[in-house]
């Protein structure tokens, strides 16, 4: 009975998060102009770019955790599969335009 209670109170706690969805970070909007930014807002950019692409792992990591969970117990069903990968293409693709932006912005900086 001793360690009843707690294993309870632990399994409540952690209920909520087995059914936690992976969250999509949002892209970084505005990246400076690197023919006319000085080093400093550049390395701002680069903080901020690389804060996104830890996130983004982070989601990628999430969404694989998902598939392997929903294939081992067996509750996977054709449209959440659908939606897993349709989200993976949306966070490929977000991390795909923002370091393009990114290194033009930085090629534009370098070359001046």
């Amino acid at each position: 009975m001793r360690f009843f209670i707690p294993s309870i109170f632990i399994l409540t706690l952690c209920a909520p998060l087995a059914h936690a969805s992976c969250v999509l970070p949002l892209p970084p909007k505005n990246f400076p102009d690197g023919a006319t930014a000085d080093a400093e807002a550049m390395e701002f950019s680069k903080r901020r770019v690389e804060r996104y692409l830890d996130n983004s792992q982070r989601f990628i990591k999430c969404l694989d955790t998902m598939d392997k969970t929903a294939i081992g117990t067996g509750r996977d069903n054709e449209e959440r599969r659908r939606r897993r990968i349709n989200n993976y293409n949306v966070g490929m693709e977000n991390m795909a335009t923002v370091m393009s932006k990114y290194q033009e912005s930085v090629m534009q900086f370098n070359s001046r």
